[in-house]
């Protein structure tokens, strides 16, 4: 085997075995490296992976693999060095910036489940805990993924009795909505 032809198979089981490690473990790796007095220390809480890069891990070990699978497939077929890397390049090129949109786009299709209390403003809820004296009680209201219950205050400072009908008017803070009684 010539040296060339060794070197694509090395590029191309690199690319797999980083492609695996990433996608067995999830992307996440810690490195601990000590130099001397010198200590290096990068684990997965300082990189964020929330969503697709072009120069992430797997993009990466997508180009090295078309990059070694195009060298070595033009090496068997003969050509010269320089097609073998121009091929090797494109491919690896081609390849990884389709894998990059593929999963650009399976990121845009992933749905959130957190509710803002401004998306309530609007919505009808059913008050789990009468209002007290101070003028706070809970509410239920549902959504889509279930129900969520938030401290209220009545609007106009009226009380409110256990599963009465109520529309979400505002937000005082992030815990809190102005409700007022369903006429």
């Amino acid at each position: 085997m010539e040296s060339l032809q060794i070197l694509y198979i090395i590029l191309a089981a690199v690319g797999v075995i980083f492609l695996g490690i990433s996608i067995f473990t999830g992307g996440e790796a810690d490195i601990d490296l000590d130099v001397g007095d010198v200590d290096f220390d990068v684990s997965d809480a300082e990189v964020g992976n929330d969503s697709v890069s072009l120069f992430s891990i797997r993009t990466l070990a997508t180009f090295l693999l078309a990059f070694g699978l195009a060298g070595w497939s033009t090496f068997r077929g003969g050509a010269g060095i320089t097609v073998q890397i121009l091929s090797g390049f494109g491919a690896g090129l081609v390849v990884s910036f389709l894998y990059y949109l593929v999963m650009k786009g399976m990121y845009a299709m992933q749905g959130g489940s957190a509710i803002s209390a401004i998306d309530l403003i609007g919505k009808t809820g059913t008050i789990s805990i009468p209002t007290t004296d101070s003028g706070k009680g809970q509410v239920r209201i549902a959504t889509n993924t279930g129900s969520t219950e938030y401290n209220c205050i009545e609007k106009s400072n009226k009380k409110l009795k256990l599963n009465e009908l109520v529309n979400i008017a505002g937000v005082i803070d992030a815990g809190t909505l102005l409700v007022e009684k369903v006429k």
